[in-house]
């Protein structure tokens, strides 16, 4: 997930009021010099073994810090909560770029706002119709530590097509008009300046930056976790975007595992295009994603649907 961005967001989102389901409650983490532990809503707790704190900063954004781990390999961290692992950050980076980049007929133009760590930018420069790619942040300090830290980040950010700016997302967006094919909002969760980047406003100003037929693809959260926040996320999405869907996937890091992402165009459902091909010759690379995969994602578990839907599928736990 992406860090930064988170800021890039929140900054200039504007100042609408924010639905009350929509803010993330609760999500805090710790290092006790042996675990790193982070907590979610008061109620239940994921923990790391740590071998070595490897960085620690204040930049002007966030708490930077770099842990490594005997399993989950190196980690990163923003303001105290995991934002991915070498173990299985490539989940999340493969399903937020190839899906759709595979389900688009020629995409050459993506911007990612956020996506500091270059994941998700890593990714697509393994299309080679895809011509430019611009990583916009706000936070150059994330990319300066994991450029030390995780092997990708020097390729990718060198790659000719790579266009690596450090500025406000929101305003970059503002002055884009109809130059994506593909919008990727790789942000943190709903918290403080991050709100704004899960904004009926902001996503109005990204279907703007879009091409016809574009789309734009964020992490929406987890259903199981937080339906009432996913069904406000979708809502606000849906003022802006004629058809607002999801896909799913398995982050094991992430709070409870499962995942989902937004499919937000004018007009192209899913299933409209895909590029067979394409997809098994990104597969070649890849360890999450495949063609197999990318059929399946959009089949939402019942639970999932009800909370896109704006229903709460786990009201009758509350005694």
């Amino acid at each position: 997930m992406s860090e930064t961005s988170t800021s890039s967001g929140g900054i200039g989102a504007g100042t609408a009021a924010v639905p009350d389901h929509l803010l993330q409650r609760g999500a805090s983490g710790q290092f006790d010099g042996t675990w790193f532990t982070e907590e979610d809503q008061g109620t239940n707790r994921f923990g790391m073994k740590v071998t070595a704190k490897l960085h620690e900063e204040r930049s002007d954004y966030q708490t930077i810090e770099v842990f490594e781990t005997p399993f989950f390999g190196n980690v990163l961290t923003l303001d105290g909560l995991c934002m991915f692992t070498e173990r299985d950050e490539f989940v999340y980076h493969e399903m937020t770029t190839h899906v759709p980049l595979c389900a688009m007929p020629e995409p050459t133009d993506v911007l990612i706002i956020g996506g500091g760590d270059a994941g998700c930018l890593r990714e697509a420069l393994r299309h080679p119709g895809v011509r430019r790619v611009v990583q916009c942040d706000i936070d150059e300090r994330v990319t300066r530590v994991c450029e030390r830290f995780f092997p990708w980040v020097k390729d990718a950010i060198a790659d000719p097509r790579a266009e690596v700016v450090f500025e406000d997302g929101v305003k970059f967006i503002e002055r884009s008009e109809g130059a994506f094919d593909l919008v990727i909002v790789d942000s943190t969760d709903p918290a403080g300046c991050a709100v704004g980047l899960f904004l009926r406003e902001f996503y109005a100003k990204v279907a703007r930056a879009l091409k016809p037929g574009g789309v734009m693809v964020a992490q929406t959260e987890n259903p199981h976790w937080n339906p009432k926040q996913i069904g406000s996320i979708y809502r606000e999405i849906g003022q802006a975007f004629p058809i607002a869907t999801a896909f799913i996937g398995t982050v094991p890091t992430y709070p409870g595992a499962v995942w989902t992402w937004s499919w937000a165009t004018d007009g192209r459902r899913p299933g409209d295009h895909f590029d067979e091909e394409r997809s098994r010759a990104v597969a070649r690379d890849t360890l999450y994603y495949n063609p197999e995969i990318h059929a399946a994602c959009f089949a939402l578990p019942n639970f999932a649907r009800a909370a896109l839907a704006g229903e709460d599928p786990f009201a009758w736990l509350r005694r």
